[in-house]
């Protein structure tokens, strides 16, 4: 998606997402998708010849994973406060290296991208699935502030993710 860019942000980090209704099913008819902005989450549609054949847009994120270790400290108020390691983040959740907290359940995080990073604190998360050794968390709530914060982590991964991918080309 190099010529895209989110009309939001202007970034082009944008992803296919899934089409939503009758309406964005036609529409891919003549190659109008929808696309998700993975810094700012705003969702839009534009023409795009090359989606047609993409086998992203089956994919069940909205956002793409991206692969990172950062330390993250689970709150909850049933259980002492354990550190853990995220394995892969994105703007809308996280793989969290842990286990013990069954699926549906609602925890608080605090990230700490690196020592030099103020930490980010994620006030409601949801455990959607249960691995043998981790957990896939969804966001729920994060203050502006602290989602400002996510967005720059998550936008160096991104610069990083695109500047591996154009040494090993």
């Amino acid at each position: 998606m190099r010529d895209l860019h989110c009309p939001n942000c202007g970034a082009p980090f944008v992803r296919v997402t899934y089409q939503e209704g009758r309406v964005e099913r036609l529409l891919r008819r003549i190659n109008v998708f929808p696309f998700r902005c993975q810094l700012c989450t705003n969702r839009f549609r534009a023409f795009y010849a090359g989606a047609r054949h993409n086998t992203q847009a089956i994919d069940r994120h909205q956002y793409a994973r991206l692969t990172a270790s950062i330390e993250a400290r689970v709150l909850d108020h049933e259980q002492l406060p354990v550190t853990n390691r995220i394995t892969d983040i994105s703007m809308d959740g996280c793989s969290l290296q842990t286990t013990g907290f069954p699926k549906g359940a609602f925890i608080e995080l605090v990230l700490k991208p690196t020592v030099e990073e103020e930490t980010i604190r994620i006030e409601t998360a949801m455990v959607c699935s249960v691995r043998p050794l981790s957990m896939g968390i969804r966001f729920l709530e994060i203050p502006p502030e602290y989602y400002r914060r996510l967005a720059q982590v998550v936008l160096g991964l991104l610069v990083g993710q695109c500047f591996d991918a154009t040494l090993n080309a």
